[in-house]
């Protein structure tokens, strides 16, 4: 059976007042932009081109003065997650 076929199948068990919610799933579904792909991105970022301007130092010395340390809580992390993160 297919994904298409049991897709199909779920769908006519479902009750009237859940048919709604499923269709606003599925537009949600055909809007949704892809993942791009790593080969995609670096294609893009071929058209994207070189700094243009004399003002890249002060650029990046915004970046580096608006940097914060950041700060995780992993007091409700799963358990698998905390040991990787204390190691």
């Amino acid at each position: 059976m297919t994904i298409k076929d049991q897709l199909l199948q779920a769908i006519e068990t479902l009750p009237s007042d859940r048919l709604v919610e499923a269709l606003t799933f599925v537009k949600f579904l055909q809007t949704k932009p892809t993942i791009p792909s790593a080969k995609s991105f670096l294609a893009h970022l071929e058209t994207i081109g070189t700094w243009v301007g004399d003002d890249l130092p002060e650029c990046l010395e915004v970046v580096q003065h608006s940097r914060g340390e950041a700060q995780f809580d992993y007091r409700n992390a799963p358990k698998s997650l905390t040991q990787i993160c204390s190691q």
